[in-house]
């Protein structure tokens, strides 16, 4: 059993007993675990994610898709992870069960597990995407618009670079080429550190 594995056996020994009579799935990193060049983090799994219980695999991870091209890279080569390993849900005005963004409560439950994550995994870099895990690994009162595609110190002691959430380009889709330039701003970066 590999230091990883350990750790997610016991965190879902940990997090079973939580929610009983709720169906709420760990949704566990996946990729290189060995000190991968990167490490995504995401906030949290969304439906599709639940279902196939894999990191961005739904319709934020074609955009994670388009990120791996820009970078010429392969899922293999990078470890994704989320901050929080459940689905938040919420009944929306439909009466249909939607994501949310995790709640502090979720977030302090997690953000020590995921710490425990990047110490075994050892990325060269983390990126983060969106706001949630950017102000888990910096602080709480950063913004995502203030400094996505720069490079910050995180609380794990590894260089941090800011992306916007792959989804957020679902929905703005004038933020593509910020997102596309952010990125390439990345690849570049990783190129001169070789």
């Amino acid at each position: 059993m590999t230091q990883l594995q350990a750790l997610y056996a016991e965190l879902q020994k940990f997090f079973q007993p939580l929610w009983p009579g709720e169906d709420k799935p760990l949704v566990l990193g996946e990729g290189n675990e060995k000190s991968p060049k990167l490490m995504l983090i995401g906030e949290a799994p969304g439906e599709t994610e639940v279902i196939k219980r894999r990191p961005f695999v739904g319709k934020a991870g074609k955009n994670l898709d388009e990120f791996l091209s820009l970078m010429e890279m392969k899922r293999e080569e990078i470890f994704i992870s989320n901050v929080v390993k459940i689905r938040p849900t919420e009944v929306g005005p439909t009466g249909r069960t939607r994501n949310r963004a995790p709640n502090k409560e979720e977030l302090a439950l997690f953000t020590p597990w995921l710490m425990k994550e990047i110490s075994i995994v050892q990325p060269k870099v983390l990126v983060t995407l969106g706001n949630v895990p950017l102000k888990a690994l910096v602080n709480p009162k950063i913004t995502i618009g203030d400094c996505h595609g720069t490079f910050m110190e995180s609380k794990a002691s590894i260089p941090l670079y800011a992306l916007y959430h792959p989804a957020s380009i679902i929905y703005r889709r004038a933020l593509l080429p910020v997102y596309q330039g952010d990125v390439l701003g990345l690849k570049e970066a990783l190129l001169e550190t070789k």
